[in-house]
């Protein structure tokens, strides 16, 4: 439904832009990669499940090696499965045509909720640990 209402809310609201299917795909893929990083450092904070984060050594600074550990750790595994499920062969004609009367709008919730527990999660983590 998340899928179906950013796509549909999108299209509704710039019905002249083409690239709507890159926007859609980084911007929903990156809110599951927050999602995840959230999961992981929760299990990580009660000793349930530790992953080493992946450290690159490519630029001058720690901030953009940061970056793009965080991207190949979060957000490639989870851009491989929104493409295959969602945009591999249109399959998201389907998801529209199953979730075309949506009353809530779901994309902007699941996105606010996921940033604001992400920054509460990250403010917590830094203090509790």
């Amino acid at each position: 439904m998340i899928w179906s209402d950013a796509i549909q809310s999108y299209r509704k609201h710039h019905p002249t832009k083409t690239d709507w299917k890159v926007i859609l795909f980084i911007y929903i893929t990156w809110i599951h990669a927050i999602n995840w990083w959230i999961i992981m450092i929760w299990l990580k904070y009660f000793n349930i499940l530790t992953i080493p984060l992946i450290i690159i050594d490519v630029f001058p600074g720690q901030m953009l090696n940061s970056f793009l550990g965080f991207a190949i750790e979060f957000a490639l595994p989870l851009g491989v499965v929104n493409y295959l499920l969602v945009f591999y062969k249109n399959r998201y004609n389907k998801i529209i045509i199953k979730y075309n009367n949506i009353k809530i709008r779901y994309a902007p919730i699941y996105s606010i909720i996921v940033a604001c527990v992400a920054l509460f999660s990250a403010f917590l983590y830094g203090i509790l640990s």
